[in-house]
């Protein structure tokens, strides 16, 4: 007789008592890396490209990551760090983590589940997602699962399939508009145009059923990635700061503007009305070699002062990485690849094995700071090389 564990990887055999016992490693997740070695190794080569790719060369991709090493913490000792407190509030939501959900398109492409199974992780872990407008599920299907939903805004070349978003969104509970600036045409990711990505044949995307741009992203006479097809049809490259006050008087939310780089640009756009800024080069998938995200929060802080909603995504992959984000002015953080790659491994269960990863890392990190609370995150603990 053979007992095997088949949710382990067997290595040996050893005969005891006449039983043959099928000795196993187990697969170990312990950390964000762990899970994006099993997503590299189990998509479609075409799928796996089109999440993880950059644009062009993708510098700006590697320099998300890698200029997180470049700077240092100095932390503080003898204090008391027995109750620590990761709470926050953005835009009046009060949530358990500073650490947020970004809008990603098209989940069903890694589990059936999708965005649902992510906003029902969200809701799990008390903090905040933001739904893609280029998502498999529609707004419809994935509002009723969290109350703490933000909706991402692609500006249509249709403003009157705009309207109908920004109206819904708000009939639907929708807190606030994430507007997306930094696409008024899609980078070119050179791994995508190789592959000649397109969306697999039973996927849709939600938002766009009964709409003109529903047949866009399942026209086959096409060279190279189709989603840059459907975003020459889609974004709408003719916008400028003055469309921010007519968002958030349609939409009757507050609105963040993010792709922001430039402290100046920052500044207009809290000028025109947004709500906040969302520092982000789209995860390197935009304009290549642009400046990495991290670099961009002290002086958007200088400039737009201590009282204005910042928050930040690219490359956060670790506790201490949400630590340095908060101590250079950042009130909250965002994560996007990671979570697919728990999608990818366990649906719901995956996304919420991923919030609880950095969640741990960031209260050890605050511990080990001497951080009781997000207060105390403070620009002294952070020395750049």
């Amino acid at each position: 007789m053979v007992v095997q564990n088949p949710a382990r990887k067997p290595t040996k055999l050893i005969s005891k008592d006449n039983v043959l016992i099928l000795y196993t490693k187990s697969v170990m997740i312990i950390n964000l890396f762990d899970l994006e070695k099993q997503f590299l190794n189990k998509l479609p080569e075409a799928i796996e490209g089109y999440y993880s790719s950059g644009a062009r060369d993708e510098v700006t991709l590697q320099r998300n990551r890698s200029v997180f090493n470049e700077y240092e913490l100095l932390p503080r000792f003898l204090r008391d760090v027995s109750d620590i407190d990761t709470s926050c509030s953005i835009l009046g939501n009060e949530i358990d983590i500073p650490i947020l959900i970004a809008p990603v398109a098209m989940q069903c492409m890694v589990h059936e589940e999708g965005e649902v199974a992510t906003a029902k992780a969200a809701a799990q872990y008390k903090t905040i997602m933001t739904h893609s407008t280029i998502a498999n599920k529609a707004i419809e299907e994935v509002g009723p699962h969290h109350d703490k939903l933000f909706f991402q805004l692609y500006f249509s070349k249709d403003q009157s399939f705009t309207e109908e978003m920004l109206k819904k969104s708000k009939e639907l509970g929708y807190k606030a508009i994430v507007f997306t600036v930094d696409a008024p045409r899609l980078g070119t990711r050179e791994r995508d145009e190789r592959n000649s990505f397109t969306m697999p044949d039973h996927l849709t995307l939600g938002n766009f059923k009964g709409t003109k741009f529903e047949q866009f992203d399942k026209i086959e006479e096409h060279e190279g990635s189709s989603m840059k097809m459907h975003s020459d049809h889609l974004f709408n490259p003719a916008l400028t700061f003055e469309i921010i006050p007519w968002i958030k008087e349609t939409s009757n939310l507050p609105v963040l503007v993010k792709g922001i780089l430039r402290p100046d640009d920052a500044q207009q756009a809290l000028g025109y009305g947004a709500d906040g800024i969302i520092i982000s080069n789209h995860g390197g998938r935009q304009l290549d070699t642009a400046v990495p995200t991290l670099m961009q929060i002290e002086p958007i802080r200088e400039q737009v002062g201590p009282e204005a909603l910042l928050i930040v995504d690219g490359g956060i992959r670790r506790g201490t990485d949400v630590l340095k984000c908060l101590a250079l002015g950042a009130n909250a953080v965002q994560i996007g690849r990671p979570l697919l790659w728990g999608l990818q491994h366990d649906g719901q269960a995956g996304v919420e094995l991923v919030l609880d990863i950095l969640k741990k890392e960031f209260i050890e990190s605050m511990i080990l700071s001497g951080c009781k609370n997000l207060q105390e995150i403070t620009k002294d603990l952070v020395v750049s090389r």
